[in-house]
């Protein structure tokens, strides 16, 4: 088979389909790697999508490379080139890779031109053949366990797993709570949360030092909460008292609004308790966190909506009710009266 009639194509760019349908289009492009013309050939691959693959390169750059025309990695193992050639190289053997650098395009291909004729005759090494075939299959066996059990598991287990993870976490954690010390006598340290993950911790902590001694503060920036403990009740009790004193807290059975440099967070009552561990927990809980900010947020808006409704609304039904009778009494008065049309003079027939 010749050149022009034959491919190189790996197994995986074909597809399972035992017959495969390709379009052939000789000259029909330019080769990606020494810009001459070359047969293109298209055909469909149901398994990876769609649209019709093609090849990008010719057959003599794709030999010279030992790779495939369409995905560009090697034939053989299914592995990128260059990270094959480096294993290569690193283990002392030669480079599959035939192709030697050059500036000039033409050059390289003339150069590949004539690698092409001593493929066929080429005799190899046995024991360094066998050396690099021992490397690669160890390489491409790396390389594609660790995409087996990303297909073979799917992302929805691990998803399912960490959501029913997180809800036990965030289950735990006092977001209901409020800052009314009269529900919560016993408890000396705060649960915050909302703040952003760039805020500096000093903030917080200069904050609580003004009103008592701090026992200790924990924070986790990924998941935007943390806790403050107060080594006595009267500390507690006095910065519960500025938060809810703000004036940014007019509903008090929320956590109550904190605003430090421009930065909002909510505090509110709550005994310490084991935080997210993994990326992945952080991450759950930082949406739980942002969910119930907005959550917060509304409520807040809603309280200020009834309060600014309910003092105008008292006052105009008094003032309506006048108006009302005093606009029906009017339209009483007002109603306009049928006037009858009396004509100048007689009618007359012609």
């Amino acid at each position: 088979m010749s050149e022009e009639e034959s491919f190189s194509i790996c197994t995986s760019c074909l597809g399972n389909d035992k017959h495969v349908r390709m379009i052939k289009q000789d000259n029909g492009a330019e080769c990606k790697q020494c810009t001459r013309p070359f047969t293109v050939y298209r055909w469909g691959n149901r398994s990876a999508s769609n649209k019709l693959n093609k090849t990008l390169i010719c057959l003599t750059c794709a030999r010279a490379k030992n790779c495939c025309q369409s995905c560009m990695l090697d034939i053989n193992y299914g592995i990128p080139t260059e990270l094959r050639d480096t294993a290569l190289k690193l283990a002392g053997l030669e480079p599959m890779s035939l192709l030697k650098s050059s500036t000039n395009r033409e050059v390289k291909a003339i150069m590949a031109d004539k690698l092409q004729e001593s493929f066929s005759k080429q005799d190899k090494d046995g024991s360094n053949e066998n050396k690099a075939r021992e490397l690669l299959m160890k390489l491409a066996e790396k390389l594609n366990a660790k995409e087996k059990p990303r297909e073979i598991e799917g992302p929805t287990d691990s998803k399912v797993v960490d959501s029913a993870n997180v809800s036990k976490l965030s289950k735990k954690l006092p977001f209901g709570n409020s800052l009314e010390s009269e529900k919560h006598p016993e408890i000396t340290s705060f649960f915050i949360f909302g703040f952003p993950k760039d805020l500096p911790q000093y903030l917080v902590t200069k904050y609580c030092g003004e009103y008592g001694k701090v026992k200790g503060i924990v924070f986790n920036h990924d998941s935007r909460c943390g806790f403050i403990s107060f080594e006595k009740r009267e500390s507690a009790e006095a910065f519960a008292r500025s938060i809810d004193d703000n004036g940014l807290n007019k509903n008090k059975k929320t956590a109550g609004l904190l605003v430090l440099e421009g930065n909002p967070m909510r505090v509110c009552w709550g005994k310490q308790k084991p935080l997210a561990k993994t990326s992945q927990e952080n991450k759950q809980i930082s949406l739980v966190v942002a969910k119930v900010m907005k959550q917060l947020a509304e409520k807040d808006r809603n309280a200020e909506n009834i309060k600014t409704t309910s003092s105008p609304i008292s006052t105009s039904k008094k003032s309506k009710v006048p108006q009302a009778s005093s606009d029906k009494s009017s339209s009483k008065r007002v109603k306009p009266q049928q006037v009858k049309y009396k004509a100048l003079k007689e009618d007359f027939e012609i």
